[in-house]
């Protein structure tokens, strides 16, 4: 920054503003006390529904962001069906952006993406501008946005932790009604054995009662086996959607978990959901499943938040379904895999800089602000209280209908962790107070959980990108359907292991696996 400063000052007088102009071309005269008399322009891209009224909100948000920094934010949400050919698009073509939002899955390609050099490298950056946000995350979780030693990416460390610990949680009311034992799934690892046990005795019981409903959600982007490794044993070996994986009890061998048992099973399972009606018949192509989350329409769901119901009764963080409230639609959990700090962990949720961004400092500078000011983060993730959102007489919170709702999408943006419980909504009651404490219980398993055997790798696509490109397209196309129950799998899987093949999906698991040969002979 010193030298950043002393530059503007040599150029004072005899450069024009312009050539301080940022990626997206605007500055402003009217500066703030950021260390700058021009106000810089930075795009920062993300997924999420449309949201009504961010204008007022980004106004305001600007209003801290040019007094304290000197910069205007401007936040362009895409939505999470295009978000990631979107961006990589962008990416591909130098269409200019400061900031986005990236990840290991759903096709937004982290370690692609930082291994050709779209990510600028923050590594010196953070501890000099960012120097909070970086103390904040716990140190192993930078090998997972480390790549050939270097930082491409700023971790978005959540309220709920980073160690994983996967299950399931389903409508309590409902399990009550239908005399499910959902207690029985607890630290059941054979996860296609659970989903039987819940199609069989819930679902099915319980959409007799209640046809209205739906008992689990599928979509063109939702796939339990390829999303969530962990709940069966196992761990992506890079970005999550390629493939080549390794079971925790063999990390040394990689593996093509198309090919495996528990993905033709967990498509029968699916398939035989589909023909039940347990799941929506247009699954497949479904972009966007808000509605029915709302709506409390689904019976049972994944859940990554823990401690579970069994662990911490009552635990206000899983005791609703996804996107609704205690009321609309309790729920209880049971985990079912190990706790596991991922060598995905940090690119689970990050933050990227564009490496060709003219303002790849101040950007760092506004991460930083982000995950600092919980005015500001608040502002952005949660709107205004008494306008958006309103406390009741017993300290409970809820959303203004119509208002600005951020879609429970703060996680993309920056860390809802905070020590002191500042950077989330809590109810001010002893539902708000059993809700910290369940969260403190998951930042100390952060401290102690075991560590994946692959971190610290970092898988080089280059000599496979051609290969690794024609499967991802054909995964993209095969996949859903599949995962929705809408084909058989008798006939699909097969076609789909052989297009696979044809595609060069052997040239991937072989090259995945000498780089971990080697990555193992190195410890």
């Amino acid at each position: 920054m010193k030298r950043k400063r002393l530059l503007a000052l040599l150029l004072a007088g005899t450069m024009l503003g312009g050539l301080l102009t940022g990626c997206s071309g605007g500055t402003s005269s009217d500066g703030g006390d950021g260390g700058s008399d021009d106000i810089v322009e930075l795009n920062f891209y993300m997924q999420n529904s449309p949201v009504n009224d961010q204008e007022r909100i980004m106004e305001k948000a600007n209003e801290i962001i040019e007094k304290e920094i000197g910069a205007h934010l401007n936040l362009i949400m895409v939505d999470s069906s295009t978000y990631p050919e979107k961006m990589n698009l962008m990416i591909n073509t130098g269409d200019p952006w400061d900031l986005c939002f990236t990840a290991s899955w759903g096709g937004i390609n982290f370690y692609e993406n930082a291994q050709k050099g779209a990510y600028a490298d923050l590594t010196e950056l953070l501890p000099e501008l960012a120097p909070e946000t970086y103390s904040r995350i716990p140190e192993g979780f930078w090998d997972g946005v480390t790549v050939d030693g270097k930082i491409y990416g700023v971790v978005n460390y959540q309220q709920w932790g980073a160690a994983s610990r996967t299950g399931f949680r389903v409508r309590s009311d409902i399990a009550d009604e239908v005399g499910f034992d959902w207690e029985a799934m607890k630290d059941d690892r054979d996860t296609n054995g659970v989903l039987k046990n819940i199609g069989d005795n819930l679902l099915g019981p319980a959409l007799e009662l209640h046809p209205d409903m739906i008992g689990w959600e599928t979509s063109s982007t939702n796939s339990l086996f390829l999303t969530q490794p962990l709940l069966y044993d196992m761990e992506e070996v890079g970005d999550m959607t390629t493939p080549g994986w390794i079971r925790y009890d063999d990390p040394e061998t990689v593996i093509n978990q198309f090919e495996t048992d528990e993905f033709m099973e967990y498509c029968q399972i699916m398939r035989d959901w589909y023909n039940k009606g347990y799941v929506r018949k247009d699954g497949a192509t479904v972009t966007d499943t808000s509605p029915d989350r709302e709506a409390a329409k689904f019976i049972a769901e994944v859940t990554t938040g823990w401690p579970d119901s069994i662990d911490f009764p009552g635990n206000p963080d899983i005791s609703k379904m996804s996107m609704t409230t205690a009321e609309t639609g309790p729920a209880v959990a049971a985990s079912t895999t190990r706790t596991i700090i991922k060598a995905g962990a940090g690119p689970n949720a990050a933050v990227a800089v564009n490496a060709q961004s003219e303002n790849i400092e101040k950007a760092v500078e506004l991460i930083e602000l982000l995950n600092t000011n919980d005015e500001l983060y608040m502002l952005i993730t949660q709107g205004e209280e008494g306008v958006d959102y309103v406390y009741d007489e017993d300290g409970n919170y809820s959303f203004v209908d119509g208002k600005y709702n951020f879609n429970y999408n703060e996680w993309q943006i920056g860390q809802s962790y905070s020590p002191d419980f500042t950077r989330a909504l809590y109810a001010k009651n002893e539902t708000g107070d059993a809700q910290k404490e369940a969260q403190s219980m998951v930042f100390e398993a952060d401290k102690t959980a075991e560590v994946s055997p692959l971190s610290g790798f970092t898988f080089d696509s280059t000599n496979v990108k051609t290969q690794i490109a024609n499967c991802s397209s054909i995964i993209t196309e095969m996949v859903p359907a599949l995962s929705a129950g809408s084909v058989d799998p008798e006939e699909k899987v097969p076609e789909l292991i052989e297009r696979l093949k044809e595609a060069g999906v052997d040239d991937i698991i072989a090259e995945k696996q000498a780089q971990l040969d080697e990555f193992y002979a190195s410890k």
